[in-house]
Formats: C-alpha cells, structure tokens, sequence
C-alpha cells in the first residue's frame, strides 16, 4: 500500500482490531501497530455506523472494503470520508 501514497484505491481486507479512540476510530488489517493498514473513521463516521450495526466487536474478522486515498507518513491509512467508502463484505 505504501507505494500507493496519495492515490485514490480500493482496498479489501479482514479486519484484525479495532481502535476506538476519542476523535478516531481505527479499524486496523493487522493487530501489530504498523504491521498492516488501517481504516480511519471520524467520530461522527463511526456513530453513524454503529447506529445500523456496525461494532467493534462485530467488526473482528469480518472482511470489509473501503474506497479512499492512501495517506499517513507511511502510507498505511486510509481515511473513509462517508458511509458509502465503506462496505461489509461478509
């Protein structure tokens, strides 16, 4: 994904945690912190979510794609601006 900095992709993957943080929720590909990419949702995002289902203890292992522009210092984040970024694939 690195090599993909500033692009708008797609992105497919299982996710392995969740990280609910006060202004930032982050669904991360891999449990170790810069392992893998993350997901980045804003506060308003994720209550948007949560209110038709999605949880972060519903969301461990479940496969979701997201559609956005890589960014992040190292090129591992992608922010989902709205709902429609998002998709749960299984």
């Amino acid at each position: 994904m690195k090599a993909q900095a500033g692009r708008i992709v797609v992105v497919e993957g299982r996710i392995a945690a969740v990280g609910e943080r006060a202004q930032r929720t982050y669904l991360n590909f891999e449990r170790r912190r810069g392992a893998g990419g993350s997901i980045v949702l804003s506060r308003t995002l994720w209550r948007e979510l949560q209110r038709s289902g999605w949880t972060a203890a519903t969301l461990a292992g479940k496969r979701v794609r997201v559609r956005g522009v890589i960014e992040g210092r190292d090129g591992l984040l992608i922010e989902a601006e709205t709902r429609s970024a998002l998709e749960l694939v299984d």
